[in-house]
């Protein structure tokens, strides 16, 4: 019995013993069977088609540019204005225009080449040759030979970095026609084109052709990584592998063609069957921006969002993720030029006063840097409006005095309404008032004063002396002459009684011929301070009738401080002071200056022949 139990307990610790050797070789088996299993990549998601807004200028608000691109795109984007459209702040518009750019292409080749890549295809050429035919068809571009950039990686460590030297590009493929058969493959072409990616400063798209055999799976997973690092720099990947027949349709090749085409790239197996693609299809439709120009409906400072909708033929519509705006929108800018604190006004003896006007002059200017066009202008006098401008000069007024003498002080400010609808005002301008009336020295009624009769008397004696004194004899004049019939003819006196007060001027503007020299014209007297110069007569003073002239075109102004200011009133044709345009804020004019007005040439010449010290902002 003893002997039995003993025999037992022997049986059981060998059983258990094959039990503990059995689970242990069971591990060992599934740790074999993970190492021999193929290795299964992390992909990325697919890199979905796109609009991207690269830039947004502004410089001509409220025109706005807008420039974009499209990204992974099966079918170009439009060009016709109808199929674009511009969401600002949710507001759809359509753009005026779109224009389309070449910026190029950078095409990248990688080489991993090694025996098998001599084997020949469908037409009976070894696969590498062919390669060679179709990659020197990429280029180069008639119209642009310059724009596109080539490079070129091949095992080990060869290679030529963002060239746009086609001619030499292309020579490196022909070490690629033989191929020792002890050549190894190896991913390093591959490392040394994304990782030149990676360090580029290239802005333009990119294409990259791997040429590759047949990858070992031990392989893989680095080759899987660096396709999704050249994916993620924007790189458009193509993948020509040559391989056996038996591969297409396993796992192998679905899993690495789901790769490719999840970061945008495409896989291309040859095994005998297939011919070589030709690269150029890869570059169609990249390598172009499109910007498109609209009229902006924002009209006040602040943070807005921009995106632009393109609506294709054959795909969905594709709207681009929202950019950032940012405008500061002002009123423009007024200031009196050349205010006075003082104004003195004088009574003469028969009720007159001097001066009757006071001409006022308001700078315009934009601080936003926008320029846009004035609506009108209203002069304020203590205030009430008193004066309104819809038409040029907006910043030009004559003030009548004759309501105001009784007044100690004037308070003016202008306000001014643009086409945004933005209103721009003065600081308001204090005038004092200094008003010098004559002394009345007389006292009672003026029949009690003895000088006026007195006077009276006088007069009357004078008149009396008139009527009754006896004629003189009348005396020949000096200008008398016989007219040969014995009549004496009296030449007629043609001294005036008085002499001309002489006209004050300014200066003058003399008509020059296309060789500045002057011609036949009789030169035009500047004898206003504020000379209007335009085509209708009654609205300038200085008429100019010429097709290029404007109804009113221009103004010229003479300060008293001995500046001259010319301005231009938005005219078609424009006015030049020495051939630089004017503007409506105006320009400091000076002697010996040539000044076009539209077509028509003159010099300006000052009266005083000398130059203002105290130049105005332009």
């Amino acid at each position: 019995m003893l002997n039995l139990w003993k025999a037992i307990k022997k049986e059981k610790i060998r059983g258990a013993f094959i039990r503990r050797n059995h689970w242990g070789s069971l591990v060992v088996i599934l740790v074999l069977l993970l190492c021999l299993l193929p290795i299964q990549p992390t992909f990325a998601q697919e890199n979905p088609a796109e609009i991207q807004i690269t830039s947004i200028n502004t410089a001509n608000y409220p025109e706005i540019a807008l420039d974009y691109k499209g990204v992974n795109l099966t079918e170009a984007l439009p060009t016709n204005p109808a199929n674009i459209e511009i969401i600002e702040n949710s507001q759809t518009i359509k753009p005026t225009s779109i224009e389309e750019h070449y910026k190029g292409v950078h095409f990248a080749v990688a080489i991993n080449a090694d025996s098998s890549l001599t084997l020949r295809g469908p037409d009976g050429q070894p696969y590498n040759l062919a390669m060679i035919d179709q990659l020197k068809r990429v280029g180069p571009e008639p119209d642009n030979a310059r724009n596109n950039r080539y490079s070129y990686f091949s095992n080990p460590e060869v290679s030529l970095v963002e060239t746009d030297d086609y001619v030499a590009w292309a020579k490196l493929f022909d070490d690629f026609e033989n191929i020792p058969t002890d050549k190894a493959a190896s991913l390093g072409s591959l490392e040394l084109a994304v990782s030149a990616l990676e360090h580029s400063s290239l802005s333009m798209d990119t294409v990259m052709v791997y040429i590759t055999p047949y990858l070992d799976f031990r392989l893989l997973h680095e080759f899987y990584d660096l396709i999704e690092r050249a994916g993620k720099l924007g790189a458009e990947i193509q993948v020509w592998i040559v391989m056996s027949q038996r591969i297409i349709g396993s796992s192998y090749e679905t899993e690495m063609q789901t790769a490719l085409q999840n970061v945008g790239g495409t896989l291309i197996p040859l095994t005998t069957i297939q011919s070589v693609p030709d690269p150029r299809e890869t570059m169609e439709g990249k390598g172009r921006t499109f910007t498109a120009k609209y009229e902006s409906q924002i009209r006040k400072s602040g943070d807005y969002e921009l995106a632009v909708r393109a609506n294709f033929d054959n795909i969905s519509t594709l709207q681009s993720e929202p950019a950032a705006l940012s405008l500061e929108v002002e009123p423009t800018k007024l200031s009196f030029i050349n205010p006075i604190d003082t104004l003195e006004i004088r009574y003469n003896n028969d009720g007159s006063f001097q001066p009757v006007q006071m001409p006022l002059e308001v700078l315009i200017e934009f601080p936003d840097g926008y320029p846009r066009s004035i609506i009108s202008s209203t002069l304020f006098v203590n205030g009430k409006s008193v004066s309104n401008n819809t038409q040029p000069p907006y910043g030009s007024f004559i003030l009548d005095l004759a309501n105001y003498v009784d007044e100690t002080d004037l308070e003016l400010q202008v306000r001014i309404q643009d086409e945004f609808g933005l209103e721009g005002r003065t600081p308001v301008q204090t005038i004092a008032l200094d008003v010098f009336k004559p002394e009345n020295s007389s006292n009672g009624s003026w029949y009690s004063q003895p000088w006026i009769w007195l006077g009276l008397l006088a007069l009357a004696g004078a008149v009396a002396f008139l009527v009754f004194r006896k004629p003189l004899p009348k005396l020949k004049s000096v200008e008398e002459s016989d007219n040969g019939n014995g009549k004496v003819e009296i030449a007629p006196d043609k001294t005036p009684l008085y002499p001309p007060v002489p006209e004050k001027v300014f200066g003058s503007l003399t008509r020059l011929d296309p060789d500045q020299t002057p011609s036949a014209e009789k030169p035009h007297l500047l004898t206003k301070e504020i000379i209007l110069i335009g085509r209708d007569p009654s609205l300038a003073n200085l008429v100019l009738d010429y097709p290029s002239i404007e109804p009113l075109h221009a103004e010229i102004h003479f300060f008293p401080d001995g500046r001259i200011r010319l301005t231009d009133f938005n005219s078609t044709s424009g006015t030049y002071i020495n051939f630089k345009p004017v503007g409506t804020h105006g320009t400091t004019l000076q002697h010996a200056d040539l000044v076009h007005f539209g077509t028509l040439l003159f010099r300006f010449s000052s009266a005083t022949r000398t130059q203002s010290n105290n130049t105005p902002k332009e």
